[in-house]
């Protein structure tokens, strides 16, 4: 499935589509059905709207959320990176999409609360987009205080479990685990740390779903447009809406080497080479996307725009195809050498890729484009089959 790219409409409308205003930029509506005369009910209401009121967007000892998950995770709200997705902060998050608590239910000795985040928009440009989410959350008692906490736990308590190389799977009573594909994937990563990253001794938890819904759900979501896609690679864990135990584009994603100055095309294109070209349709045809357009509308995608990101989406994610570009010309280039040369350089931005590309291959930034450009322009008649694109 392609991952779908939300461009934040609000960015450049904000004051006309603005769900919420008040003097209280953190403030929930709360629905009729909810029983708040509720002690209990009324404290995981407060909960929620003080996790919001406490910058949720960022990453520290957030005193409203659980102790052991945030022992576990650095980056412990497993819905915070898509929820917060364009840059956005908790008041412009509430700005823009009202939240409204459609409900608050007891779970055993938890409570759930689910929230919906949807904007006011009536225009058809926007409209698509209206809801961003429906978050759903638990709340639990820690040293007598309501505290959040990640539905994965709970999600996967039943679940089963099985052990293959550095991968532990972790499926639902309802799949059919596939061995051949567990061996494959054991021996897709076993290859990759070989050749770039042996000093990886860890392992890592594989939650497979059928859905992206279902998939949705482990990240707290009960329904989500914002983040949509069919896998991700979190912190210890891959998450994969695809059914299935062979997801090589999120392996690579877990495997590489870490390098906090590896910017986005970069990664992505490094997952897209080694990982999606596994399977060549698949590959060719999100290569011939982009080639195609370079050739049929070069005032709009050209070199620049994509590899700056500009122009991020154009029907599929550009930096995919373009960042795969990059790679496949290095490889071509210098081989290993050259990608493990990558993984380590700093491309956070258009002048770091060039930069870094250009000390990598010692061609001119003239001369890099002229190759990326040709590098893509092969796949121009290769296979048209449809294909699902990886994330």
């Amino acid at each position: 499935m392609r991952q779908l790219f939300v461009l934040l409409f609000l960015l450049n409308g904000l004051n006309q589509i603005c769900a919420q205003e008040s003097n209280d930029p953190i403030k929930l509506f709360v629905s009729s059905r909810v029983d708040t005369t509720s002690k209990d009910v009324r404290s995981i209401i407060q909960l929620y709207e003080n996790y919001y009121k406490s910058k949720p967007d960022s990453i520290y000892n957030n005193p409203y959320w659980n102790k052991k998950e945030k022992e576990l995770y650095n980056d412990f709200d497993f819905s915070r990176v898509s929820i917060f997705q364009g840059g956005m902060d908790a008041t412009y998050l509430f700005r823009a999409f009202s939240p409204f608590v459609m409900s608050v239910e007891p779970l055993g000795e938890k409570y759930q609360i689910r929230v919906l985040f949807a904007s006011n928009t009536t225009n058809p440009k926007y409209i698509g987009s209206k809801v961003w989410c429906i978050q759903k959350l638990n709340a639990i008692k820690e040293n007598d205080q309501w505290v959040l906490e990640n539905l994965i736990v709970g999600i996967s308590k039943k679940w089963s479990t099985k052990r293959s190389g550095i991968i532990e799977y972790v499926y639902p009573p309802n799949h059919s685990f596939d061995k051949t594909a567990a061996k494959n994937a054991e021996k897709f990563c076993s290859e990759i740390i070989k050749r770039f990253n042996p000093a990886y001794k860890s392992t890592f938890k594989y939650y497979v779903t059928n859905s992206i819904d279902d998939m949705g759900l482990l990240e707290n979501f009960d329904f989500y447009f914002v983040g949509i896609t069919t896998g991700k690679a979190r912190e210890g864990m891959i998450l994969t809406a695809k059914g299935d135990e062979y997801y090589p584009h999120e392996f690579v994603h877990k495997l590489l080497p870490e390098n906090p100055n590896r910017g986005y095309i970069i990664e992505e294109g490094l997952a897209v080479y080694l990982g999606t070209r596994e399977n060549k349709t698949e590959y060719e045809n999100l290569m011939k996307k982009l080639a195609t357009d370079l050739k049929t509308s070069p005032e709009k995608i050209n070199f620049k725009s994509i590899i700056s990101q500009e122009v991020r989406y154009n029907g599929y994610p550009t930096a995919y195809p373009a960042g795969a570009g990059i790679c496949e010309l290095i490889y071509n280039l210098k081989g290993d050498d050259g990608l493990r040369q990558l993984m380590k350089s700093d491309t956070k931005d258009f002048e770091s890729i060039i930069k870094s590309v250009c000390s990598i291959t010692k061609l001119t930034e003239a001369k890099v484009q002229a190759e990326w450009n040709k590098t893509l322009e092969k796949y121009i008649g290769k296979s048209s089959q449809t294909e699902e694109i990886q994330n």
